[in-house]
């Protein structure tokens, strides 16, 4: 056996530091891959299923392969970069190795070079002789197995045509490509591959190996980041067989995976009825919540699509059907996704302890929220080194098992989506099917759980078309789906539906019913779909009113504060929320009880208003609180808050959008009130319009509604019924807009219409090329890019964060929210690149400060700097947000 090559990642050449063995790193991880691997987990019994596999087998192949990932570092050019420390000798490197390719590329490399000879002369441990057709059969399959091994570090790699020679030397000294050999000869004497030669021969069996080897990388990429960890893989210098280390490193990775929270699965409890979850003695389920709790859970990957009016329960009904799934088998854990950082905010402290109630007491489930501002959620810091009863032992200076776990899951948001319970935007599950680094990891994450989306309708044709891709791959992993809305057309229905039978292997099944409430059940067979009752104290009916102008909705607004009534007015955009705003408060006897709410506030200013809101508007108001309080918002208003008002005012929009906003008129029971009413300001109706009928009216929504057909569609619709009547009218509104209408449309829109359905077609091509053909496996191509220039939305255009700064009285730069915690990210707006653009660039006076305050808050790297103080013409203001253009203007 030859010692003499290290593992000197992240070691600095000349350093005096601890080395360790590199065949012993390589162990190292392969012990983590062995017992996550364990043939009694799950995942593991579903990938040997797929495989035609003993589970045994499986791991034995798998880990075999995993100890040969760091092959790489065996390069001369590699190990040139270690110095250790003076006790151990290394090999000279050549002077002529320079380090150009990185390790993992390296493995590739080196593999393709010498696995025909290592197959001959035994080292591989290969049972026979090939004929020219197995040859053949095993050139196609042995890539497709080692792409996941070599591409641990977060994205595939291949060798290319670069010469082995250029990296692993053979001189008078020692022979890397020899060591290379001894090293994986040996490894196999401790873990033998066990070849599966049926399989290999098989182009089915490799095809299905290309699908799983995303979830196979995910699963070596987490080996390696808790394989690599030095508090429980400490550093070994002496010499060891590989055999006697091996017993070593599984001891030490079962310590690791126990402080790390990997040691064992939360325990599903069998669901016992909402009234366990909320220890009252009697809680009446809604019908969908019923049909939650009775319909049949068949066997393999469910998806289930819940279709209901909003306070019908969809959230806990879905949270019944999690429970029953994991208790039946088909998850370890779940992943809540919402639309926006709002909502998700929301959901994680709406859910709380509930996720507790489906594990037992022991499991101690870790709970993560996941998206780019979480560490402003004082819920999601509390409960990341918040204490368990089991952990009151440990004294202040000692993490407890529990939080350390807990603190290494959401230390990044690439590992979020391995806690057993995850509660983020949909944006984090769609960047597992996208080329970014480390997607396979989340790819793994999702693996076993069940996915739950809210509001799935909410989502533009770029999104839905990730979403069905996702499905797909999740459908194929062995996951589960669970899909919530109030408002789905049913060609999305439809395509939701097609893409989860892709993933099983079926044919395609159209929807058959057109009911609502509806519960649609997609699994093997004949799908389900079965129609709902609805309570009577959600189901509703609000009579729509028209305006034609402005004047009309600010005089309707002092009218509802006259009557004593609380009023909200939702705007299509932030310019269009700041006039009305600032002619509403001008008129309003206590301009006090008016309030502005849009996107373009810093977000200190933006948690300050939502808080107020909340305060006046929410559930526990009170009806003297509530009393003549005005609220001007945009759409953030309808997303994220569960407030209601008496009386609104909106914009016209598409029908859904519409819907949504109704769903905040008079949504919490307080007593005997005015009848709720919905006021939409839209162009006066007209049969036959020209194509400048909405922007005369209203420009800016028409700059954000580009497809005027929805709108006078939406406008028709609610005309010829006269009001919003749910549960029964959903499907003629939703259908009346979204539905087979194209010969409906007057000719002066179709223009329109048709320039809207190419962008939309665009944005969906752009979207399947985008992400990764999962079927074709974890192979290198063109697509892997850097993370920036793919995201999981498709914008007009880029978006800037911009840091508001200010003067100290001293004259000293300091950050809009000032030493507070977090106030790097509290002083920060996101603005469209047009919108910071028009904005002041940093006196150059003040750059070595602003550079000063980039070393303390690294967030500020990739961030616009403006000081609203020093710009001539925009503005800031805690009342209305960033004003552009408009300083000589503003109040």
């Amino acid at each position: 056996m030859i010692y003499y090559h290290y593992w000197g990642k992240a070691q600095a050449k000349g350093q005096d530091v601890e080395c360790h063995l590199l065949p012993y790193h390589s162990l190292d991880v392969a012990a983590v891959g062995w017992l996550l691997l364990s043939p009694d987990r799950p995942l593991t019994q579903r990938l040997a299923a797929q495989l035609s596999l003993e589970p045994k087998a499986l791991r034995q192949l798998l880990v075999f392969w995993l100890g040969l990932h760091d092959i790489g570092k065996f390069a001369r050019s590699f190990q040139g970069l270690f110095q250790p420390t003076p006790n151990l000798a290394l090999v000279p490197p050549a002077a002529q190795y320079a380090y150009t390719e990185r390790h993992d590329r390296l493995g590739a490399v080196i593999w393709e070079a010498e696995y025909l000879d290592w197959l001959e002369d035994g080292t591989l441990q290969w049972p026979a002789s090939l004929n020219l057709t197995e040859f053949k059969a095993l050139n196609a399959a042995l890539p497709v197995l080692a792409a996941p091994f070599f591409g641990h570090h977060g994205q595939p790699v291949d060798a290319g045509k670069i010469d082995v020679e250029m990296f692993f030397c053979r001189d008078e000294h020692a022979d890397d490509i020899e060591a290379t050999r001894q090293f994986i000869a040996d490894w196999a004497n401790v873990v033998p591959p066990e070849w599966p030669l049926e399989q290999l021969f098989s182009e089915e069996w490799v095809y299905a190996l290309q699908t799983l080897s995303w979830t196979i990388a995910g699963w070596a990429t987490l080996s390696d980041w808790l394989g690599s960890n030095q508090d429980h893989f400490p550093y070994l210098q002496e010499e060891l067989p590989l055999a006697d280390y091996w017993h070593v490193a599984l001891a030490h990775a079962e310590k690791a995976l126990q402080d790390t929270g990997f040691n064992r699965l939360p325990e599903p409890l069998p669901y016992a009825g909402m009234a366990s979850w909320f220890g009252q003695q009697s809680i009446t389920p809604t019908p969908l919540q019923q049909a939650a709790e009775t319909v049949e859970i068949m066997d393999g990957p469910q998806l289930l699509i819940l279709e209901d009016v909003t306070g019908s329960g969809k959230t806990e009904a879905a949270c019944i059907l999690t429970q029953r799934l994991l208790a039946s088998g088909h998850g370890d854990g779940l992943y809540f996704a919402l639309p926006t950082m709002a909502t998700s905010n929301a959901m994680y402290s709406r859910l709380g302890n509930l996720h507790r109630r489906f594990y037992t007491a022991e499991s101690t489930p870790s709970f993560v929220l996941a998206h780019g501002a979480r560490d402003l959620n004082d819920d999601f810091i509390a409960a990341v080194a918040a204490p368990q009863p089991s952990d009151l032992d440990y004294t202040a200076s000692e993490l407890s098992a529990t939080s350390r776990c807990n603190q290494w899951l959401a230390d990044s948001r690439k590992k979020a989506l391995l806690a057993e319970v995850g509660v983020g935007t949909i944006d984090q599950a769609l960047m597992a099917i996208l080329p970014f680094r480390h997607q396979s990891l989340r790819l793994y994450g999702l693996a076993r759980k069940v996915l739950v989306i809210d509001e799935v309708h909410a989502y533009d044709n770029y999104m839905q078309t990730l979403l069905n891709q996702l499905l797909s791959y999740h459908a194929r992993q062995g996951g589960s789906a669970i899909l919530l809305t109030a408002t789905l057309p049913r060609a999305m229905r439809s395509a939701l539906m097609a893409a989860w039978q892709t993933g099983l292997g079926q044919p395609e099944t159209k929807p058959q019913k057109d009911d609502f409430p509806l519960l649609t059940h997609v699994s093997q067979g004949q799908p389900l779909e079965l129609p709902l009752g609805s309570r009577a104290e959600v189901s509703r009916s609000v009579d729509v009113e028209w305006l034609t102008e402005e004047e009309q909705a600010i005089n309707a607004v002092l009218e509802a504060v006259e009557a004593g009534e609380c009023i909200a007015w939702v705007r299509n955009t932030v310019d269009d929320a700041i006039r009305a705003f600032e002619a509403i408060a001008a008129r309003h006897p206590e301009p006090e009880h008016c309030l502005l709410f849009h996107s373009r506030f810093a977000m200190v200013d933006r948690q300050r208003i939502e808080s107020q809101v909340i305060e006046r508007l929410g559930k526990d108001s009170t009806p003297e609180m509530r009393k003549g309080q005005v609220l001007v918002s945009t759409q953030v208003f309808q997303e994220s808050l569960d407030c209601d008002v008496d009386v609104m005012i909106s914009d016209i929009a598409p029908i859904d959008l519409l819907i949504q906003r109704a769903g905040r008129l008079q949504r919490h029971q307080r007593g005997a009130r005015c009848l709720p009413r919905l006021l939409v300001l839209a162009p006066p109706w007209a049969d036959d319009p020209d194509e400048h009928w909405l922007k005369r009216t209203l420009p800016g929504t028409q700059a954000v509604y580009r497809d005027t057909s929805l709108c006078w569609l939406t406008q028709r619709v609610l005309r010829r019924l006269g009001e919003i009547r749910m549960p029964e009218k959903a499907r003629a509104l939703i259908e009346g807009v979204y539905g087979q209408v194209i010969d409906d449309i007057p000719d002066a829109l179709q223009q329109a219409r048709i320039e809207q359905g190419s962008i939309r077609k665009a944005s969906g091509s752009l979207a399947t090329f985008n992400a990764l053909n999962l079927e074709d496996g974890y192979i290198k191509s063109d697509q892997w890019q850097e993370e920036q220039e793919i995201g999981t939305r498709l914008m007009d255009e880029p978006t800037i964060n911009v840091v508001l700064l200010s003067l100290t009285d001293d004259n000293e730069l300091a950050l809009w929210a000032g030493e507070r915690r977090h106030a790097d990210m509290l002083s920060q707006v996101k603005l469209r690149q047009s919108q910071a653009a028009k904005l002041a660039a940093l006196p150059g006076r003040y750059e070595s400060q602003w550079l000063t305050l980039q070393e303390r808050y690294k967030a500020l790297k990739y961030t616009q700097p403006w000081l609203p103080g020093d710009d001539p013409e925009c503005d800031y203001d805690t009342q209305w947000g960033v004003r552009l253009g408009s300083k000589e203007q503003a109040p």
